[in-house]
């Protein structure tokens, strides 16, 4: 039987590759969805499942890190368009 702890797992562990949507700039929502769903998750897992709380701990690790790579891309993204903008602005 599948726990909410073993979901916080899987959702914390997607929400890193899903990060990377940040730095398309809109992408950011859709990052921030599975970053949350495996904060609340694993903290839910945490209070639930004392057997498995291993991972939901290992789930808001995940979702942890998620977080600081969406901030971590959409910054980056940020600073992407004010170098293409600096740029066509040099062509002009």
């Amino acid at each position: 039987m599948v726990s909410l702890s073993m979901i916080a797992l899987i959702v914390g562990a997607l929400s890193i590759p899903f990060a990377f949507f940040a730095l398309n700039g809109g992408g950011v929502f859709i990052s921030l969805v599975f970053v949350l769903g495996g904060f609340v998750l694993g903290a839910l897992g945490l209070l639930r499942d004392q057997q498995r709380s291993g991972l939901a701990l290992i789930g808001i690790a995940c979702s942890l890190l998620g977080l600081i790579l969406t901030i971590v891309c959409f910054a980056c993204s940020g600073c992407a368009v004010c170098q293409m903008q600096a740029a066509i602005n040099a062509i002009l």
